[in-house]
């Protein structure tokens, strides 16, 4: 599947955080992309800045999204992230408000801003209802709804809020896509969310520390397409 300019459901994402050298990245990215192909999954995968061109050119079916970014307007600032150094670099999109890296409010409203402004799709982290009602009203891309206590855990079983927070967040955001992860460990996961009524998921760990991520990651892709199809026929 090409990817097109914005992101459509179904989605899941792979988030390398720091444990993948270059060549590994780009491997298990082209695994995802061609499952994601046989499927019809959308993929993202979001990975370290210095990272972003070399992956996208290796992979142009993929969404590459940045791990975050800095609200700064282009000037003299060092060390600092823009949205345009983002964009230049090939980012599709930038993760923010993840668990690891929380920015407060005002800092992500800007920050949601100067990326939306830039064309960048943005995926902000949400660990509560309230916030994720309150994110979806910055009119991101994506809010993504991680439990912390289910962060690099396993998560089992099924979610009972995936359907009332989404249904709450459609109320004021529409537009939003409503992303579920956290605990994501084994495709049977990966499936019941979106059985739940998730447009996306994703898994890290589930992925990365199987004994081949490549395979895994087509199984999770398998199983998320699986359960989103199910979600459409019973009506969700």
């Amino acid at each position: 599947m090409s990817a097109d300019s914005r992101l459509s459901a179904p989605f899941f994402e792979i988030g390398p955080k720091n444990l993948l050298r270059l060549p590994a990245i780009i491997e298990v990215a082209l695994a995802a992309v061609r499952a994601g192909d046989e499927n019809g999954v959308s993929v993202i995968v979001t990975v370290p800045a210095p990272l972003i061109a070399q992956v996208q050119r290796a992979v142009p079916d993929v969404f590459v999204f940045a791990q975050t970014m800095d609200d700064d307007e282009p000037g003299p600032s060092v060390g600092r992230i823009t949205a345009e150094s983002l964009v230049d670099a090939g980012a599709r999109g930038v993760m923010l408000n993840h668990d690891s890296s929380p920015l407060d409010p005002t800092t992500l409203a800007r920050t949601v801003r100067r990326a939306s402004e830039s064309g960048l799709m943005t995926m902000v982290c949400a660990g509560t209802d309230e916030q994720a009602l309150d994110l979806a009203r910055l009119d991101p891309t994506i809010v993504l709804y991680e439990p912390p206590e289910l962060i690099g855990g396993a998560g089992g079983g099924d979610r009972p809020w995936i359907r009332p927070i989404d249904r709450r967040v459609r109320e004021v955001a529409p537009e939003v896509l409503m992303m579920h992860a956290g605990g994501v460990a084994v495709p049977e996961d990966a499936y019941r969310i979106m059985r739940s009524g998730a447009q996306g998921t994703g898994s890290t760990s589930g992925v990365l520390r199987a004994a081949s991520p490549t395979d895994a990651a087509a199984q999770f892709i398998r199983a998320a397409r699986r359960g989103y199809d199910e979600a459409l026929s019973a009506g969700g």
